[in-house]
């Protein structure tokens, strides 16, 4: 009987570590010249798709703007921007197994004895990750890329989404552009 509960604390652990942050990683073309972007767009509504798909994607949209905003850059969706931004969720897929040894025995291997019971369970988990990339606009080359590991993680309702999404995003574009 004390299988059950032991699993659940593991499994209470396990899960309490997954949520306590994401982290944070960026990569960079440093041949290219940062000083000369003043203007965005997205990459999805230059090749016509236009638009957001879900509440998701609303949030990060809005928060990569308020961002790249906030850094003095300007939306410009009319004439050719200087960069393209795309954003995306990656969301995989990891089994945690938990196995619990109960009871009492007595001896040395090979020579063992005794009244056991082993209890395993496999708990799936999904870890979402958050990636930004920014491509010059002329050469369509990506220039820029941002992610943040376990950022989706763990959101259970609208209001975590909202808390977390633009905090990740801010830390994602902290580092655009490079210095």
């Amino acid at each position: 009987m004390r299988a059950l509960p032991l699993s659940v604390a593991l499994l209470s652990l396990a899960m309490l570590g997954a949520c306590r942050g994401y982290n944070v990683t960026y990569d960079y073309d440093v041949t290219a010249s940062y000083a000369k972007y003043k203007t965005f767009d997205y990459y999805t509504s230059k090749k016509g798709t236009g638009g957001t798909t879900s509440l998701m994607d609303k949030r990060v949209r809005a928060a990569v703007e308020k961002e790249l905003q906030a850094k003095g850059f300007t939306m410009d969706t009319k004439a050719d921007p200087d960069f393209l931004v795309t954003y995306y969720p990656v969301v995989t897929n990891h089994k945690v197994r938990t196995t619990v040894r109960s009871g009492w025995g007595w001896g040395y291997r090979p020579f063992y004895g005794g009244v056991g019971v082993s209890s395993s369970q496999v708990h799936n988990h999904k870890e979402g990750t958050i990636v930004i990339e920014i491509v010059d606009f002329k050469s369509n080359q990506m220039i820029w890329q941002g992610a943040a590991a376990g950022a989706l993680t763990g959101l259970t309702n609208p209001e975590d989404a909202d808390e977390v999404v633009p905090k990740a995003v801010k830390d994602i574009l902290a580092k655009f552009p490079p210095r």
